[in-house]
């Protein structure tokens, strides 16, 4: 997997009133192929660029699957010159393939027709040359074979050494053509012993079927870089197949918008809804007439929406009324690495590394007991596993509901490790059959207009007027956050008092998580929505 875009040219400037149109790599003319916005937008408003923490993540897992693939194979050669110099690299690439005995190269660099492209890896054989693309998925999606059609039609038809450009490289026969995604089953033995971690799957088939579309999309792509900025829509291509990095440029661009928008709408059902709704002229769920949705949990959505005021079923309060004390509200926070980093763990397993109780004591007739908060958090950077266990089965009561919401991600937590450790199994087991999950109840019996459409956590505890902010809580907000600040704190470069700094903030941020479910259950206890 290439660490960095294969070929990034500089900004598109203007000179003498007229714009010089920056160069074409392969991760523009994707860009160009989700929205020509994006590509324009990347190419002359770079400065709009939002670069999310999911961003980040996703970007470091594709490096190390990079890396590792890398070292799968003996004997390559790295074509990475100083300052990532594209020129210099066409020439590097140009003397290997020009050796008596070619070897396996990685970041081979080629360009055709004003396209550079950087392969991942290329496999000399009796055949002719393996072309594989390497990426931190699971499993090969709708636009790998797009992404190594791109690669494909460059390298195969490149200019020749005497063609017409600076060092362009000569074509070369590529007989087989693979995407190397990650195995999700295989488990790590330790000691760096990685064989078996990456799937070769063949896309002959269906790079052959997309491979004579590479012309157009470039001219298109040329075309967008040419002309001024495309107006285009917000829609779905702002997601699929990437958040695009734009979106709050675009958002800002179209101007005010309804305060409850019709594509609030959750789920495929509403999507699809939204989108139907918008080409009638609905841009406002309040405006939508309400005999034009039959789904009932998207015609309670607008129902609550256009009349403004909260809904709360009495049946709530009767469900969490009868839950038994002592309860134990319970979050995790977890870390999965693309390559896994401990024995016994798997791709992308969920390896909890903190986690926070609060048990609610019962107080006769109080709306509330007595609180208790208890919690685990493992920064030392080795298997937080073990411990993690066995602070779980010491700690937590061993009767009574442990709350959580989304208990499904909870149990399954708790599942893996009574799986691994059979000594703790018997007491994590009972934790896991305890749980109770709040969603559901939710769900079925409670929204408010402010929470548009959203079930999130984040999303509901600010309608319950519980006084919990996340956006309070600094840097760490979110789980994502709480991963990059894991990732930060076990980093061998991270000094001391950064890492307590992170420690507080991963404390701060699953014990406010924890509090809110404890306000929730509170509040759906009590019967009393607030109003606006």
């Amino acid at each position: 997997m290439s660490t960095h875009s294969p070929a990034s040219p500089q900004r598109g400037t203007w000179q003498g009133g007229s714009r010089r149109p920056p160069g074409l790599s392969k991760s523009r003319l994707l860009d160009y192929l989700q929205c020509p916005k994006r590509l324009w937008l990347q190419a002359y408003r770079p400065e709009a660029r939002e670069q999310s923490t999911a961003m980040q993540l996703a970007f470091a897992n594709g490096h190390e699957v990079g890396e590792a693939a890398r070292a799968l194979v003996p004997g390559g050669v790295l074509i990475d010159p100083p300052g990532n110099d594209l020129a210099e690299a066409l020439r590097l690439t140009r003397e290997q393939l020009a050796a008596r005995s070619p070897r396996p190269l990685f970041e081979a660099t080629f360009e055709r027709d004003g396209l550079l492209v950087r392969a991942d890896i290329l496999l000399p054989g009796p055949e002719g040359w393996t072309l594989a693309e390497v990426k931190s998925s699971g499993a090969v999606k709708d636009y790998h074979p797009t992404d190594v059609a791109i690669q494909r039609w460059a390298i195969e038809a490149a200019s020749g050494p005497s063609g017409r450009g600076h060092g362009e490289v000569a074509g070369l026969a590529i007989a087989r053509t693979e995407l190397w995604h990650v195995d999700t089953g295989f488990t790590y033995a330790g000691d760096g012993h990685y064989e078996g971690l990456l799937v070769r799957e063949d896309l002959g088939e269906a790079v052959d079927a997309r491979i004579a579309q590479v012309p157009d999309w470039l001219r298109g792509a040329k075309e967008v870089l040419a002309g001024p900025e495309p107006a285009i829509a917000m829609g779905e291509q702002c997601t699929s197949p990437f958040d695009c990095p734009f979106q709050a440029w675009c958002a800002a661009q179209a101007g005010p918008q309804p305060e409850y928008p019709v594509t609030l709408l959750p789920n495929n059902k509403g999507k699809k809804l939204a989108a139907e709704l918008l080409a009638e002229g609905y841009a406002d769920l309040r405006e939508v007439p309400p005999e034009r949705i039959d789904d009932d949990e998207l015609a309670m959505i607008a129902r609550v929406t256009r009349e403004g005021r909260p809904r709360l079923d009495p049946e709530a309060a009767r469900i969490v009324r009868a839950l038994p004390y002592p309860r134990s509200y319970l979050d995790f926070e977890t870390i999965g690495f693309a390559v896994p980093r401990w024995a016994g763990t798997r791709p992308y397993q969920q390896v909890p590394f903190q986690w926070t109780c609060i048990v609610e004591h019962a107080s006769g007739d109080a709306a509330r007991g007595r609180l208790e908060q208890r919690e685990f958090l493992d920064l030392s950077g080795a298997d937080p596993s073990r411990p993690c266990a066995e602070a779980l089965v010491r700690e937590l009561p061993a009767e009574g509901p442990v709350i959580a919401y989304n208990a499904q991600f909870e149990r399954g937590v708790i599942e893996r490790l009574a799986n691994q450790y059979p000594d703790l199994a018997k007491p994590l087991r009972s934790i896991a059959a305890r749980l109770f999950d709040l969603l559901p109840v939710v769900r079925a019996h409670y929204y408010h207009p402010d929470m548009r459409g959203s079930r999130s956590i984040k999303a509901v505890l600010p309608t319950i007027g519980a006084g919990l902010d996340h956006a309070e809580l600094g840097e760490v907000q979110d789980g994502t956050a709480a991963q990059a600040a894991y990732l930060e704190a076990v980093s061998e470069g991270t000094g001391e008092e950064r890492k307590k700094e992170l420690g507080e903030g991963l404390r701060r941020y699953c014990g406010m998580d924890v509090r809110g479910m404890v306000e929730l259950a509170g509040f759906l206890r009590s019967g009393r929505s607030v109003v606006r």
